[in-house]
Formats: structure tokens, C-alpha cells, sequence
């Protein structure tokens, strides 16, 4: 009698079908493109962006929030562009576009789907933030970005039990605790396989295969970044009380950065205050 095929079998089946691949449409693929090139041309992006309605109110909305408000209201993209600043202009399409693909049907997927979201701007935002807080200007452009998408392999993972669960013949029905394993153990390697599929920067998919790994390239100070800011995101989101910030404050990537222990805790008093005042999508 043969044997039947293991749940982490049946998943890597899955991920070999083109179904299961998280896609961007072709809108998004240029605007992309073009804001991760090291000197995006803004005449480029200005018309793509035009171009998706979507985005387009995305970008004013935030130009003309009660944040970045200045002495009147921005109607056009070219004027949101001087009031954000190109790096913050560039944060803004690149959230936009991924965001896209975290909008599933399935109740359980979508629920898994908004918590990785959360995580990922939360992340994005607290990299941002260590770039400017330690001073590293090359770095703050890529810093958003990296945070945003370290963690793409879990949304290639989720695409795919969500074909699963669709097919009629499969009897695959995982329970959350199985999820959430399946997630931690596979989503290093297939976010590298994802990002580079999406056309990405070998900067940002090294960062989503090494951001766990025991063994990485301590001199690559955008992947120490996003480490500290993904350990102190997920410290907050135990909301366990009994854990401190200590086991971060004296961690390889601290060290290597330099970051001292007051830093830290402002990090962690920063992300609080976006999750509080972040805009809901």
C-alpha cells in the first residue's frame, strides 16, 4: 500500500504549481522596477504611478495627512513628491504594491495574512527607524523596504495552503498551531525564491533567507538592521509582559550596530506609537 505523502510534501507539491505564486500585476511590476533602481527617475514613476488609481489616492491621502500637511492641499503627484521627500515617496509606492497581494477570501488565510501584515510594516517602520536613529545614511533608502519584504516567504507559503484548502481532493486540513509551524520552519528559503521571482535587488531576498539563520554576514549592516527591528516586533507582539529587552540589548546584531540599550527601548516605544497611529488600509 503506498504511503501516503506528508503535509510538508504535499505543501512543496503545491509550491512547484505557478498557482501558488504570489503575483503582481503588470502596473505594479514597472512601478517596482523602477523605485528599487539606486536612482529611480521620478518622471518615470510619476507617470506610472498616474496610471493606478489606487496608488495615486494612496500617495495624496498621505501627502495630505494631518502628519505631513503643510500650508495647503496637495492635489498632484508631482507636489506630493517635494512635500514626502523621494524616500518616503518611494516607502509609500512599495507598501502599496505588495500590499495587493494580502487579500484573500479564505477567512483563515486572510486573518494570517493581516497579522504577517502588521508585522511587516511594523518591521519596515522600526528598520526605518534604527537607520535614522544610528546615523546610516546609504542605508535609509533600502531600510523601509527590507523590513517590508523580509518576510515574503510566509505570504508564498499561505498562497499556497490556500490552494490546498480550495481543492476538493485534497484532505489537507491544517489546525493554526501546524500553520504557524509550517510558516516559521519554510518561509526563509522559498521568501529568496519569491523575491527573486519579483524581480528584487539580491540585497533584500539575502535578507529574507538570513534573517533567522544562525550563520550570516555580519558585515551586512542592512541585514542587522532588519534582525533587530524583526526581534523587537515580535517581543512586542507576545505581549508578554515577563519578557524584557535585554536578551535584544545584549544580541549579536546590537552589538554590531552599536545600538545602545536607551536606543532600543525608544525603538520599542516608537512602534508603539505607530501601531497606535497607523491609518487603517
Amino acid at each position: 500500500m503506498p504511503q501516503k505523502p506528508s503535509i510538508i510534501e504535499i505543501i512543496k507539491q503545491q509550491i512547484k504549481k505557478e498557482d501558488s505564486l504570489p503575483v503582481l500585476n503588470p502596473k505594479a511590476v514597472k512601478i517596482q522596477a523602477e523605485a528599487v533602481k539606486k536612482d529611480p527617475d521620478f518622471g518615470i514613476l510619476t507617470r506610472l504611478i498616474r496610471m493606478d488609481p489606487t496608488l495615486t489616492t494612496q500617495i495624496l491621502k498621505t501627502a495630505n495627512s494631518p502628519f505631513y500637511k503643510g500650508l495647503g492641499d496637495v492635489d498632484t503627484i508631482k507636489d506630493a513628491v517635494v512635500r514626502l521627500g523621494q524616500n518616503e515617496m518611494i516607502n509609500i509606492i512599495m507598501k502599496e504594491v505588495h500590499q495587493q497581494n494580502f487579500k484573500s477570501r479564505n477567512p483563515l488565510i486572510r486573518a494570517y495574512q493581516n497579522k504577517l501584515w502588521a508585522h511587516s510594516v511594523s518591521c519596515a517602520i522600526g528598520s526605518l527607524w534604527i537607520a535614522r536613529y544610528l546615523a546610516m545614511v546609504e542605508i535609509v533608502p533600502k531600510a523601509f523596504i527590507a523590513g517590508l519584504l523580509h518576510d515574503m516567504g510566509k505570504l508564498y507559503l499561505l498562497t499556497a495552503i490556500e490552494k490546498i484548502l480550495e481543492s476538493k481532493t485534497s484532505p489537507f486540513k491544517p489546525p493554526p498551531q501546524l500553520i504557524d509551524k509550517i510558516l516559521s520552519n519554510l518561509h526563509a528559503a522559498l521568501g529568496y525564491n519569491l523575491l527573486t521571482k519579483w524581480h528584487l535587488p539580491d540585497q533584500y531576498r539575502v535578507i529574507a533567507r538570513d534573517h533567522h539563520s544562525e550563520e550570516f554576514d555580519r558585515t551586512n549592516l542592512l541585514l542587522m538592521i532588519v534582525r533587530l527591528s524583526n526581534a523587537v516586533c515580535n517581543k512586542m507582539e507576545k505581549n508578554d509582559e515577563a519578557t524584557d529587552l535585554s536578551g535584544i540589548v545584549s544580541s549579536r546584531e546590537a552589538d554590531i550596530l552599536g545600538m545602545p540599550e536607551i536606543g532600543v527601548a525608544e525603538l520599542e516605544i516608537a512602534l508603539e506609537d505607530a501601531r497606535v497611529n497607523r491609518p487603517m488600509a
